[in-house]
C-alpha cells in the first residue's frame, strides 16, 4: 500500500513540473515577444526559441497521453458494460443441487 501511495506522490509531482514547465515557457514566449534584439546571438530569442521547442515537444506528449487514457477509459467502459448485460449462469443461479 505504502509503494502505491508513493507511485500517485511521484505521478502528481510530475504532473506538476510539467504544468509549471508549460505554463513558465508560455509567460516567457509572451512577455519577451517584443524585446529589443541585439542581432546575431541575442540571449533573449535563444532562450525563447528553446521555449517554443519545449512547448512543442510537451503539448505534443500530453495529447499523446490525453489520447492513450481516453483510449484506456472508453475501453474499459465498454467491457464493463457489455459484462453487465452477459448472462452469469451459475449452478447456484440455476438452483442445480449437486448431491450424490
Amino acid at each position: 500500500m505504502e509503494r502505491k501511495k508513493r507511485n500517485r506522490i511521484a505521478a502528481l509531482l510530475l504532473a506538476v513540473t510539467i504544468l509549471v514547465i508549460m505554463l513558465y515557457s508560455a509567460f516567457f514566449v509572451a512577455a519577451e515577444a517584443n524585446h529589443d534584439c541585439v542581432g546575431e546571438g541575442c540571449p533573449i530569442c535563444y532562450q525563447i526559441d528553446a521555449c517554443q521547442n519545449t512547448l512543442k515537444s510537451l503539448s505534443l506528449a500530453v495529447c499523446v497521453t490525453a489520447v492513450a487514457v481516453a483510449f484506456t477509459y472508453i475501453l474499459c467502459r465498454c467491457i464493463s458494460l457489455c459484462t453487465d448485460y452477459a448472462q452469469r449462469d451459475t449452478l447456484v443461479s440455476l438452483k442445480v443441487k449437486l448431491s450424490n
